[in-house]
């Protein structure tokens, strides 16, 4: 247990030593990585046997979760494609008014299509991880990736106030 942790830090201090953190305002996506696997290892107390079962379906798991973030992002920014920013700074609302219905019929079917497979995917996953950890370290990994995301936005408004 101990040696995972401390092999975790390790890593997660590597990667950062490694690596600038902003690198033009830019975050390093390898680096968050790291210290979220250090921050749910640290919250969950995780045994070797379940760490060795749990990070690979958590990894697929938030692999799959991106992937439907990232297509919900594009298919939104399709109505944005064609505006000219220069005239205008806020393009959503304009554009929201030009598209005929069917068009938004469309784009609002996928996006909800895109969301109904993210929540099956987050039911499929708490199946699949209710058989590796018990309830309580279920919800205590809810709440440490909650922890770690108003961690991260702190981190982020901090690092964006400083010149």
């Amino acid at each position: 247990m101990k040696s995972i942790k401390f092999l975790v830090v390790i890593i997660a201090i590597l990667t950062s030593n490694n690596s600038n953190a902003q690198k033009g305002k830019r975050i390093d996506k390898n680096r968050v990585k790291s210290h979220k696997i250090a921050f749910i290892t640290d919250q969950l107390n995780l045994t070797v046997m379940e760490a060795e079962v749990f990070w690979p379906i958590y990894n697929a798991h938030e692999k799959l979760m991106s992937e439907y973030r990232e297509k919900e992002i594009n298919t939104m920014k399709s109505i944005v494609k064609n505006t000219n920013k220069l005239q205008q700074p806020n393009p959503f609302p304009k554009n929201f008014d030009n598209i005929d219905e069917s068009k938004a019929k469309k784009i609002y079917n996928m996006v909800t299509d895109i969301r109904n497979k993210t929540h099956q995917e987050k039911q499929r996953f708490f199946t699949k991880i209710g058989t590796v950890l018990s309830y309580k370290k279920i919800l205590k990994l809810q709440m440490a990736e909650r922890e770690f995301r108003k961690e991260l936005f702190r981190k982020l408004k901090q690092t964006r106030r400083k010149p």
